[in-house]
């Protein structure tokens, strides 16, 4: 490609920083510690600053944010430069009609910047076609399994078993359930919780908390790809039906069983390679039971699923390569 590409993102993701990467793309987090009102000005003034230097060539942005991609949106009908969206999953899917204004001016921006965005791409055909019935152009581009590398020494975990819960205590994430269940198991069964705690109000030091619970609160990408080496299992839930978790991507490529989500988009996804649980705790407490009992063997399919996975994304790559060069 001749022409210079940016990708532009309000929030550091894996998945942009690897597709950016494989994209040959300069990528830019804009970012800003001020207060809210304050932290959205000066980061539109940062992203018109590079929106303008990359006006004569391609421009990526992530979504979210979706002020950022009407914003984007914005300023290619000034520009004309091609643009496109890497749209997550934030279409408001499953919730009721609101009255208050944030939500309806984050709404406008949804659309306004998937009809004017060249190519809007997201992670499965489901929502594909909600892009397309709301005007915009779609395709589908799952996450690249990332390059996690081993570390040369594994962390020292407490004797037994290990299950790293993947976690950022969205509200999509059954985090509550997770902590129930581990009553339900061994004691030498321990869930390590990533994600801030602090910001659902849980306390390591509270006596309420199952003793085979560590709460890790944010850890860098080092310690994380640690765990995810380290731990015996990855859990990656969601509530959301429509969601491709990104936690089971790291546990494709460490080639680690994987306990995830009984939902449609999830089951197709994995195609029988993970242990799918519904979101309640006797059902998590069995599927880590389960997938315990069986390590070896949802480890060889979670290697399957990585091998299989490498080739369906390159071939989406394809896709999405020859899209942008009719942008």
């Amino acid at each position: 490609m001749n022409r210079e590409i940016c990708w532009i993102t309000w929030e550091d993701h894996r998945r942009s920083i690897e597709l950016a990467k494989e994209l040959g793309a300069d990528y830019h987090f804009v970012k800003s510690n001020e207060t809210f009102i304050l932290r959205h000005l000066l980061k539109a003034l940062k992203t018109l600053s590079l929106l303008y230097r990359y006006r004569n060539g391609l421009v990526v942005v992530q979504n979210p944010s979706r002020v950022l991609a009407a914003l984007a949106a914005l300023m290619k009908l000034i520009f004309r430069f091609p643009l496109v969206v890497d749209r997550h999953t934030n279409f408001r899917l499953g919730k009721g009609f609101s009255i208050n204004p944030a939500i309806w001016f984050v709404i406008l921006c949804s659309e306004f910047s998937l009809k004017v965005a060249d190519l809007t791409v997201v992670t499965n055909d489901f929502l594909k076609g909600l892009v397309e019935r709301k005007g915009g152009r779609g395709l589908v581009l799952h996450d690249k399994i990332p390059d996690v590398k081993r570390p040369e020494k594994e962390l020292e975990l407490p004797r037994g078993a290990n299950v790293l819960f993947v976690c950022t205590y969205a509200p999509d994430e059954p985090y509550e359930e997770v902590i129930s269940a581990a009553r339900l198991l061994p004691n030498d069964c321990h869930i390590h919780i990533t994600g801030n705690y602090r910001k659902v109000g849980l306390n390591p030091a509270s006596e309420e908390l199952p003793s085979n619970v560590h709460l890790l609160g944010f850890v860098s990408k080092e310690e994380y790809d640690a765990y995810i080496f380290s731990c015996d299992v990855v859990m990656v839930l969601t509530t959301s039906e429509w969601v491709i978790v990104c936690g089971g991507y790291e546990a494709a490529a460490a080639h680690k069983p994987l306990i995830t989500s009984k939902t449609d988009a999830l089951i197709e996804f994995y195609a029988g390679n993970a242990c799918h649980t519904d979101p309640n705790p006797a059902a998590i407490a069995e599927a880590v039971s389960t997938t315990l009992s069986n390590v070896n063997n949802f480890s060889d399919r979670m290697h399957s699923f990585a091998a299989y996975q490498n080739r369906r994304w390159e071939e989406q790559w394809k896709r999405f390569i020859n899209e942008i060069l009719g942008t």
